[in-house]
């Protein structure tokens, strides 16, 4: 018997991906952090996570302080390269 791959929706793009291949993101409080294990959270392709608008899109969407924002994108887009 196989297993299904959950299939998840990029909050910025709208496009369908395999669950593994999205960032998980979370609000808490009133900065972005990476999912914690509770709580509501949201999706983030690669794709988007290197668009050029992103960091302005979440910050008014998530009602956040776009430079924490950046912090933690820029940290995924480190990690991502290496």
């Amino acid at each position: 018997m196989r297993k299904s791959n959950p299939v998840r929706m990029c909050v910025s793009c709208r496009k369908r991906n395999p669950q593994q291949k999205l960032y998980r993101l979370q609000k808490d409080g009133s900065i972005l952090v990476k999912y914690q294990g509770f709580g509501r959270s949201f999706y983030l392709c690669k794709v988007c996570l290197n668009s050029k608008h992103i960091e302005k899109k979440i910050a008014g969407r998530m009602k956040l302080d776009i430079e924490s924002v950046e912090k933690l994108l820029d940290l995924l887009r480190y990690e991502d390269k290496l």
